[in-house]
């Protein structure tokens, strides 16, 4: 599947570019007319585990991208994940549309407290959270 699929209409990619996403997506995330960020990604043959179902940690990579994209117009800087939480609770497969929803539910100065729910269709596929912090990036040299 391609951009042109027509189920990604409205999505674009994260303007800057990760390579492990990069490597393991194409990830999308697209603003709801509510503001919230909702995620979806079209599951390709190279996602799937070697009984044919997607492989859980393509499952927790995307919701880890959705994370962060949930906090997004609050990251305020370099943010790290250091703690993530979920629940596999139905199969996907090579060419199903996965589409994540969430929300912030508590920040602090520090931390960005964040739930979401990934599905298929009207099937729930994985329940998931996580704990984001915001980090000062050092140089090398220090």
């Amino acid at each position: 599947m391609t951009t042109d699929d027509p189920r990604l209409s409205g999505y674009e990619q994260w303007g800057d570019h990760d390579p492990f996403e990069t490597l393991t997506g194409p990830l999308y995330l697209k603003r709801e007319p509510d503001g919230r960020h909702r995620c979806a990604f079209a599951v390709l043959p190279h996602h799937m585990n070697g009984q044919g179902a997607i492989h859980g940690g393509m499952l927790m990579t995307f919701a880890d991208f959705a994370l962060f994209s949930f906090a997004r117009d609050i990251l305020n800087g370099p943010t790290v994940t250091v703690s993530f939480n979920c629940d596999f609770t139905a199969p996907a497969y090579a060419g199903d549309f996965l589409e994540a929803t969430g929300e912030v539910v508590h920040q602090s100065r520090k931390m960005i407290f964040v739930q979401g729910v990934l599905r298929r269709g009207e099937t729930v596929v994985l329940r998931f959270s996580g704990l984001l912090k915001r980090v000062t990036v050092r140089s090398a040299a220090e």
